[in-house]
Formats: C-alpha cells, structure tokens, sequence
C-alpha cells in the first residue's frame, strides 16, 4: 500500500496542477452560472445581431429563406412553442433561440445561443470526480513525501548518532 502512495515531486506537482485546474474550471463554471442571463435555458454563450437594411416589410420571406439555408446546412432548426424567438435549433448541447424583427424599414436579425441544462449538469457531474479525485490524490500525496521526508531526516540523524558512539575499526 506504501509503494502506491510513493508517488515523485513531480508526479506530485502534476496532480497538483490537476487539482488547480479542476477548481479553476469549477469556479469559471460557477460564475458563469451566477452571472447568466438565461438560466432557465442553460447558460447563455452567446447574443449575436445584425440590422438588414431595407427587409422590415419582409420578414416571413427572410424566416422562410433563413430556415431553407440553416436546413440545407444541416442545422434543422423548428418552430417554437412560445413567441419569443422565431425559430429554434437544439442539440445536446446548445439551444439557438433565432429572431426576426422588424424596425421600420429594416430587419433586426439575431440569435442567443445557450448551452442546455444537460450539458451544464454533465459538465458538472463529471468536474465534481475530478476536483475531488484530485484533492484526495494530491492529500495523500503530499502526506506521504512529508512522511517519507521525515522518516529520512530521522533515520539520517540516528545514523549519524549510531556512527558517533560506535566502535570503529578501519579496514
């Protein structure tokens, strides 16, 4: 069992390494959660719009011709339940809420991609082992070089105790 938990300074550092960047990634996850502006969609990545200019009249022509390209692109998007957006794409792990709307003479085009809720809790599920795998490798680990440390400095000044006092004959 003691030879499991020798483990080098360098191997160590690595799992050290390992264990900051768990909980770094935990942190980012968590802010990014608490400073979300969808959550009850996921977490909101992105929010990209654009002005078309001289379309406001044309909306329903530019969702049919938007839908037609997206599709022929293999993004298949869908028509939502609710009136918020216009169109919606979803896979495992992103929900891409499409809008159109008009403004006067123009067409305000955008779409606000959020991560799903599925994803974020995988992502968190599989953080949570590493973070804590990590923090109990990296105990153990620096438990036993601070045991193994000791057990050296000790048996170093035993030895040179042992070599003081004991009768010595040169060879």
């Amino acid at each position: 069992m003691s030879s499991i938990l020798a483990v080098g300074p360098a191997v160590s550092l690595w799992l050290l390494f390992g264990f900051l960047t768990g909980v770094v990634l935990a942190l980012m996850i968590l802010l990014a959660v608490i400073f979300s502006r969808d959550l009850k969609r996921g977490i909101t990545t992105t929010i990209n719009e654009s002005l078309i200019e001289g379309l406001g009249e044309r909306k329903g022509l530019f969702l049919g011709n938007l839908e037609a390209e997206l599709t022929r692109r293999g993004v298949i998007p869908r028509k939502p339940l609710d009136t918020a957006s216009d169109l919606v794409y979803r896979d495992f792990f992103n929900e891409v809420r499409i809008y159109a709307i008009p403004e006067g003479k123009h067409l305000r085009y955008g779409y606000r991609s959020s991560s799903t809720n599925e994803a974020v809790a995988l992502g968190v599920v599989l953080l949570i082992p590493l973070v804590v795998g990590s923090l109990v490798i990296v105990t153990l680990s620096l438990l036993r070089r601070n045991s193994t440390n000791r057990a050296l400095f000790e048996a170093g000044q035993s030895a040179a105790l042992l070599t003081k006092t004991a009768d010595w004959t040169p060879m």
